[in-house]
């Protein structure tokens, strides 16, 4: 079981002093990003079968929002027209998209050793998943063109905007409702995704000293290297808009100069905001059924085994979302993450570096006990006066060893061992009652 987030943008930054902890935004001419991704649950089972097979199944909830390709003006100076930085400016082709979705799923997995001859062994597996979709906003700045004066109104040249949420969050008082946010909302039903992958492991061949009754001291992991390359999270899901979804054609004929700051000042559900700006835009209802992807990614894992418990990873991850027909899309960022670690069957040390391709780069942390691992993806931004990252996880992970620790033998008709030995006694560290990775 497992749970972990991670927050990550180049908005702003979090700042604590003396009169609390605020969020400054930066001004820039960078292209703006903001990712996040929450699981929680990650509740898992997998059994080993005969013949070198497994099935496993595991329940997680899960949240992934993304700001995709926002230009940094309007983000950075919205809320704060009259500052002094942004006085007599003209600000043009404004855009961006932002989605965020959470949603259940329930995966059942099959995997097997399709061949293993004592020098090369490949892994195949497939994951049939059910994904019930709970909740989604979305929002998209199509075009904004305006003119700021001395004065911080703003003469809008265009102003097309889109933006909505499911419908099931209409009841919600943050959306245009009156109840609290006491519990999950009614999900729309489960329907079917997939994840696929392989996996190549280059055996380790290394002579190993035996016990007085021949039995061979072999190490827990066998491989020398290990390549592996996996498709996730294939599938879309689908909502309805909700109540006060909208799309905005422009600015009311007759207006020019507009107070845009004090449109905003006292919102406080999405209904408000587009009430707001039907003061001074044209709006229209988003209506209808509409899909948002999961975040489908390539991803591809690398790991070498140094010996004497040293290793190396490296994976990375690309998102695959722009190749999913979709209304909408919540995706992972590209990314590298190079790791680093000790790791015995008791215990491991981990230092991932995470290279985010939009520009971001966070070192973390990590150790592990027994089955318990803890850790954070961020440890560089907790130690920054400006934070712009944060994140932490935690996984409890226990193994009970297909061979049983009080007889010779695996289980098994042949009494040769199983897909994990080639010699008929058992090795010693498989006599282990639990391996704790």
């Amino acid at each position: 079981m497992n749970a972990g987030y991670y927050v990550t943008n180049n908005i702003g930054f979090l700042q604590s002093d003396s009169e609390g902890t605020k969020f400054i935004r930066h001004i820039n001419p960078d292209i703006k990003f903001l990712h996040s991704n929450v699981g929680i649950g990650g509740l898992s089972a997998m059994l080993s079968l005969p013949r070198n097979q497994g099935i496993a199944i595991q329940f997680q909830l899960k949240s992934v929002g993304s700001i995709d390709n926002m230009t940094p003006d309007f983000i950075s100076q919205i809320k704060r027209f009259n500052d002094p930085r942004f006085l007599d400016s003209n600000i043009a082709d404004q855009s961006g998209d932002f989605a965020l979705s959470l949603w259940q799923e329930v995966g059942l997995t099959y995997a097997f050793i399709k061949k293993d001859d004592g020098f090369h062994r490949w892994k195949v597996g497939a994951t049939l998943k059910f994904v019930n979709p709970i909740a989604n906003v979305w929002a998209g700045i199509k075009d904004i063109d305006y003119a700021i004066d001395n004065t911080g109104l703003a003469n809008f040249g265009s102003f097309v905007v889109e933006a909505g949420y499911s419908s099931n969050l209409d009841d919600l008082e943050y959306f245009d409702g009156n109840q609290s946010f006491n519990k999950l909302p009614k999900g729309t039903g489960f329907k079917p995704a997939a994840d696929i992958g392989v996996v190549y492991e280059r055996v380790a061949y290394r002579p190993d000293p035996r016990s007085e009754i021949g039995t061979a001291l072999e190490r827990d992991l066998t491989y020398e290297f290990r390549l592996g390359v996996s498709i996730t999270d294939i599938g879309t899901m689908q909502f309805e808009q909700g109540s006060a979804a909208f799309i905005t054609n422009g600015v009311l004929p007759g207006l020019n100069l507009i107070d845009f700051n004090g449109l905003f000042n006292n919102v406080n559900s999405f209904r408000d905001v587009r009430t707001s700006l039907e003061s001074v835009l044209q709006v229209q209802d988003k209506t209808g059924s509409y899909t948002v992807t999961l975040p489908t990614s390539l991803n591809l894992n690398y790991d070498y085994n140094f010996g004497n418990n040293f290793y190396i990873n490296a994976a990375g991850r690309f998102d695959l979302t722009a190749l999913v027909p979709a209304d909408y899309r919540v995706n992972y960022p590209n990314s590298v993450t190079i790791t680093p670690r000790y790791e015995t069957g008791l215990s491991g040390f981990y230092l991932p570096v995470y290279f985010n391709l939009d520009g971001d780069t966070d070192l973390g942390l990590a150790f592990r006990y027994g089955p318990l691992t803890l850790g954070t993806p961020s440890f560089g931004s907790l130690l920054s006066d400006k934070k712009e990252s944060g994140g932490a996880f935690l996984s409890l992970s226990l193994n009970k060893l297909k061979a049983n620790s009080k007889k010779p033998y695996c289980f098994g008709s042949s009494r040769v061992g199983s897909g994990f030995t080639r010699t008929k006694r058992t090795p010693l560290y498989k006599r282990k009652k639990f391996l704790f990775f």
